[in-house]
């Protein structure tokens, strides 16, 4: 294996360290529940301020919102490094290109949500996550397009991540939630995107996806030579 494509595979496994950014900043928190409160909340940078869900909980106030915020910016800075590092693996396409840029918009997105909280600014904090839930979902859904012939059982997975994301993010931004609870929710849109970079590195590594070199000529290939 290309010490490249290992290195990004080994990347997309750490992009675990945002889940237990999450965890920990949760553990710290005593009165915080995940099914009715938002992520971002374990992210306030301060303590009093205003909770922007309507059924959530009064008092905010996370004592690791540090540990949090760094997760989540880490995770950001993990899912486009690894984008990169792993680009010689997917099939020869358009399509997979565009996947690409998806994942890297959608990793960006992470890094800014991360280095903006919501109680510092709302604007930035809320286009980052968009970014990184719907705008990285759908990138899932074109590398998974791009392999069907290749890999159809890691296609459907990828396809059905990034449906998942993509409906649990409308959903969430609707406000409807399905008697799961807004946080249910917001995760039902985060998590398995997160899920979606470990399983892929893990694959890689394990030799489950392997290059592809047969094909078309390869639109990334004066990307590649950069």
């Amino acid at each position: 294996m290309h010490i490249s494509l290992r290195t990004g595979a080994i990347i997309w496994l750490l992009t675990v360290e945002f889940f237990l950014a999450q965890f920990l900043a949760q553990a710290f928190w005593s009165d915080y529940s995940m099914i009715p409160n938002d992520i971002s909340l374990l992210g306030a940078t301060l303590c009093g301020v205003e909770n922007p869900a309507p059924d959530g909980i009064e008092y905010v106030c996370s004592p690791l919102n540090l540990v949090f915020n760094a997760g989540l910016a880490i995770n950001g800075i993990l899912v486009v490094l690894g984008t990169w590092a792993t680009r010689s693996i997917w099939p020869r396409r358009r399509i997979v290109l565009a996947g690409l840029w998806l994942l890297a918009l959608g990793g960006d997105g992470a890094f800014i949500a991360g280095i903006f909280p919501f109680n510092v600014s709302m604007t930035l904090h809320s286009l980052g996550a968009t970014f990184a839930l719907l705008v990285g979902a759908l990138g899932f859904m074109a590398i998974g397009l791009a392999t069907l012939r290749t890999n159809a059982g890691y296609a459907i997975y990828s396809i059905l991540t990034g449906v998942v994301c993509v409906l649990a993010s409308v959903l969430y931004g609707s406000e409807i939630y399905l008697g799961l609870g807004r946080g249910v929710m917001e995760r039902f849109a985060a998590w398995p995107n997160t899920l979606w970079y470990m399983t892929t590195g893990a694959m890689i590594l394990l030799g489950y996806l392997k290059p592809v070199t047969a094909g078309k000529p390869n639109p990334l290939s004066a990307w590649s030579s950069r």
